[in-house]
């Protein structure tokens, strides 16, 4: 089943991070991406997205939103 999201961009603006745009996009699958820390490696769940020309995204969950309900199985 494809399944539309809306995905928000965000850019760190004085210290904070702003949303600045928006895109639709497709949602593939949820993935997962690390981010380096002095006590090792931070794990973080993503959405795995394919944008209007083709390319595709690992994007953190929090800038995705579904624009449907899935169906009952």
């Amino acid at each position: 089943m494809i399944r539309k999201v809306m995905v928000s961009v965000y850019e760190c603006e004085n210290g904070r991070n702003v949303l600045t745009g928006q895109y639709e996009a497709i949602f593939h699958q949820f993935g997962t991406n690390y981010e380096e820390f002095e006590g090792g490696a931070g794990n973080f769940t993503t959405a795995i997205i394919e944008r209007q020309d083709g390319t595709i995204g690992n994007i953190p969950v929090e800038h995705i939103r579904f624009f449907d309900k899935p169906e009952c199985g």
